[in-house]
């Protein structure tokens, strides 16, 4: 097999007939061996139903489906897990991954065998609210502050990679990830190439700003310790100059005590999120459960 397309789908249904079209030709016009592996990831519509009869009619088309919905990483760590080709692709089934911009990054990979990678990253942001601008901004700005990981702003899962990347990422033991860091950290050389995402057809985007907060404070908490240091840092003139206060005034004002309690329950809160990282992975649940499988022998 030349290449694998992975596509993590929740609720697609109505979207998948026309993708899987418009990449087939795609992919037929380059005359190369390839599979397309759908991974419905809990959906609640007919989007299983849609990939059993797309199989059906191109065998080309294989497809996973989860017992439930366990998340956009663990729909793709599953389709890495289940490829088998040389190059992988990953691409969203709503339309907005261009087919025609998957085959120039797999041209472009081919032709440079210095590279094993190539992801898209968006150029234009314009058809998000400024709100949302802002904030993905501010996460990139900030993880590339205190993270050894370093992500370039509007990198995407839309990317195209040989085996080798593939066979480091799904090595990795760790239960929660983040695959846009877990990129970063494998290493190997990557290209990185601007995009205009396509407009949606159907739907709306599944990504509501309680999900990217989420996602992103995920994302900060699996490639970076350093606000877990900071604290142990701040907490030594913290605690000097509460044992001046009381030394020299004899009492400790109220607003030493407010700012005390108040940089507690900040810290407090910042371990909770890293201990509940820690507990996640030390159940040792898998990050997936598949209900059935499509088209593999």
């Amino acid at each position: 097999m030349k290449l694998s397309v992975v596509v993590p789908c929740y609720n697609e249904a109505a979207s998948l007939e026309q993708f899987h079209k418009s990449l087939s030709e795609v992919l037929q016009k380059e005359k190369l061996s390839y599979e397309i592996i759908m991974v419905d990831d809990g959906s609640y519509d007919d989007t299983t139903q849609k990939i059993i009869e797309l199989n059906n009619k191109d065998k080309n088309v294989k497809g996973i489906s989860f017992s439930r919905n366990f998340g956009k990483e663990s729909a793709m760590l599953a389709g890495l897990k289940f490829t088998s080709g040389d190059y992988i692709a990953i691409m969203d089934a709503d339309m907005q991954h261009s087919p025609d911009k998957l085959i120039e990054m797999y041209r472009k990979l081919l032709e440079d065998p210095n590279y094993d990678s190539i992801c898209a990253y968006k150029s234009n942001r314009s058809d998000e609210s400024g709100l949302k601008r802002t904030l993905v901004a501010i996460f990139y700005r900030f993880n590339n502050i205190i993270s050894d990981v370093k992500l370039l702003p509007g990198a995407s899962d839309f990317r195209v990679f040989k085996k080798d990347v593939k066979d480091a990422i799904i090595a990795l033991p760790e239960k929660t990830r983040f695959l846009k860091g877990i990129f970063s950290w494998v290493g190997f050389n990557t290209i990185y190439v601007p995009y205009t995402p396509d407009k949606r057809i159907y739907g709306k985007t599944k990504w509501s700003l309680i999900k990217l907060l989420r996602y992103s404070l995920g994302g900060i908490v699996s490639f970076s310790t350093m606000i877990l240091k900071l604290m142990g840092v701040i907490s030594i003139p913290l605690f000097i100059a509460g044992l001046l206060n009381f030394v020299l005034l004899g009492n400790l004002s109220n607003r030493t005590i407010l700012l005390f309690i108040s940089i507690l329950i900040l810290w407090l809160g910042i371990i909770a999120v890293y201990i509940s990282r820690i507990y996640s992975n030390i159940l040792g649940r898998p990050c997936y459960i598949i209900k059935k499988e499509i088209g593999f022998k």
